[in-house]
């Protein structure tokens, strides 16, 4: 399986990235506390967000770092690493998690990338044009 890692400086953070998820018109919103243990840039109790551009269709399930080792989800820790943020490279249309919700149906479906991030009790996965992280100010 080809992908690229696209969480070079972040990640969630690792016992509990408190995860929301949110529908913005065409585009979806995940919010997480960031991960200061690993990360020096970094700081206790950080959040950040992806935000998902013109998002086809997404599935936020239940596979948590457990099930992925014990071998419950459609690809194996040899094939796709737990725990990060990925750009997948492959036929999505024919391999994309079954409990999923289209967002947006009219969306033209040529171009769009197939993304997923693991987080501790959660994975998403999304397809959707592009993606941008945002490092959230503290409140």
């Amino acid at each position: 399986m080809n992908y690229k890692k696209l969480n070079i400086d972040w990640n969630a953070e690792p016992n509990a990235p408190e995860a929301v998820l949110e529908e913005i018109g065409t585009d979806l919103r995940l919010e997480f506390f960031l991960n200061p243990f690993v990360y020096h840039n970094i700081d206790n109790d950080e959040k950040g967000e992806l935000i998902f551009k013109n998002c086809f269709k997404y599935s936020f399930n239940s596979c948590n770092d457990e099930g992925y080792f014990r071998g419950q989800y459609r690809y194996s820790n040899s094939e796709l690493p737990w725990g990060e943020f990925y750009e997948i490279e492959h036929d999505w249309t024919n391999d994309f998690h079954q409990d999923q919700k289209i967002l947006n149906q009219e969306i033209e479906q040529i171009g769009l990338k197939h993304f997923i991030f693991f987080l501790r009790d959660n994975t998403l996965e999304c397809i959707a044009k592009e993606f941008e992280f945002n490092k959230l100010n503290k409140e």
